[in-house]
């Protein structure tokens, strides 16, 4: 196989395939019935199933999901003892957040008023230009997200011209120079849909 470099796109040699989409984020926890009540009791997810790490057997490993648990709405968690592994700080190549799609503003809300009822901290309602959000954390601290599936990426550009320039939103367009003077210019190689 050639070579890849960052940010090349991998040409398999076969126009069918092709990245499905996200199939699960899988996460540490330090006390699997917090994270189940968390998931299930709070968020509604449904626990699809429960088996151990195949890389590590001594540990848990849950998957929750919508429905029958299809690709594209699984998280999974690692079960492993606070007690025994050191916290590490936040730092490149870990993962920041994770968010659930929401209908629209008004589930949204609903979803706001239900954690809030069950005892966690909710940010306010975030415009992001492209969906609404808001952020709570689960029981061993990862920051999950509950954003509005609308209006979408192609608020501000066409969807043929997606991800060709820097976008900012209207209370950042003031210091796109220096925004952009920060940046790291990318090579962005154009993108052609599957046939």
């Amino acid at each position: 196989m050639e070579k890849q470099t960052a940010g090349a796109a991998y040409n398999s040699g076969d126009d069918k395939m092709k990245i499905q989409g996200l199939h699960h984020i899988s996460i540490v926890s330090g006390n699997a019935q917090r994270t189940i009540d968390f998931y299930t009791g709070v968020l509604g997810l449904r626990l699809v199933k429960q088996t151990v790490n195949f890389d590590d057997p001594g540990s848990a490993h849950w998957y929750w999901g919508v429905d029958e648990g299809k690709p594209g709405t699984l998280i999974t968690y690692f079960e492993r003892d606070p007690a025994k592994e050191a916290a590490v700080q936040m730092r490149a190549g870990q993962t920041h957040h994770l968010a659930f799609a929401v209908a629209d503003e008004a589930e949204q809300a609903e979803w706001r008023e239900r954690l809030i009822a069950a005892g966690y901290r909710v940010s306010p309602i975030m415009d992001r230009v492209y969906f609404k959000s808001i952020y709570t954390t689960d029981p061993d601290g990862h920051i999950v997200e509950l954003a509005t599936v609308g209006p979408g990426f192609h608020f501000d550009e066409d969807v043929a011209s997606l991800g060709t320039q820097l976008k900012l939103p209207p209370w950042l367009e003031s210091q796109r120079e220096l925004i952009t003077h920060r940046l790291d210019p990318l090579t962005v190689p154009e993108w052609k849909a599957p046939q």
